[in-house]
């Protein structure tokens, strides 16, 4: 007996400009077939409000974690979700995940998705100056020496820009290369 793909998605959205790119490729990924579930922090809530990231996706959007212990449920050992998508990523976010500090609902979705071994994905996007500090490269390289996937942003303008049409591909990617591991 095969067994079911899974196909939801958790999509963590950081405190960067760019989380205002964030329904977009949400949508695009409702598109292709995939659940979506999103988790904000509270510096991406300044930047975007939560009820735009549930209408793109369909569905409630967390924002804090409850008793529900919805990391769990969803990026947890067995959990519901079949990766992790942190986009934007900040190098604050980056680099509390680098090194451990869980104090976040993103970052608590990344641990608890980096300890079941679900992918994750990493779209960093911020001013280009901070994405060329040593600190922040030193954290990258740590993580993806773990085996997180990072998709590169664009620069231009002295930003590190998401390039939405390339996380979309990739991801879908990984979706795809992760059903045919499973038939």
């Amino acid at each position: 007996m095969e067994k079911e793909v899974k196909k939801k998605i958790v999509v963590g959205v950081c405190g960067s400009v760019a989380a205002i790119e964030t329904p977009r490729i949400i949508r695009e990924f409702v598109r292709n077939g995939i659940d979506v579930e999103c988790v904000m922090t509270d510096s991406a809530r300044k930047i975007i409000n939560e009820n735009v990231l549930e209408w793109a996706s369909g569905n409630k959007v967390i924002v804090e974690l409850t008793g529900a212990v919805e990391h769990v449920r969803l990026c947890g050992i067995d959990g519901e979700a079949s990766l992790l998508l942190i986009c934007p990523a900040t190098a604050n976010t980056i680099s509390k995940i680098a090194n451990g500090i869980d104090d976040t609902t993103v970052t608590t979705f990344a641990s608890t998705a980096l300890g079941s071994e679900i992918p994750v994905v990493v779209c960093p996007a911020m001013h280009y100056s901070i994405y060329n500090n040593p600190f922040v490269i030193q954290n990258v390289k740590k993580l993806k020496d773990e085996g997180v996937i990072f998709i590169e942003p664009k620069i231009e303008e002295n930003k590190a820009k998401l390039n939405t049409k390339r996380v979309v591909e990739k991801v879908m990617e990984i979706i795809k290369k992760n059903e045919d591991k499973i038939k």
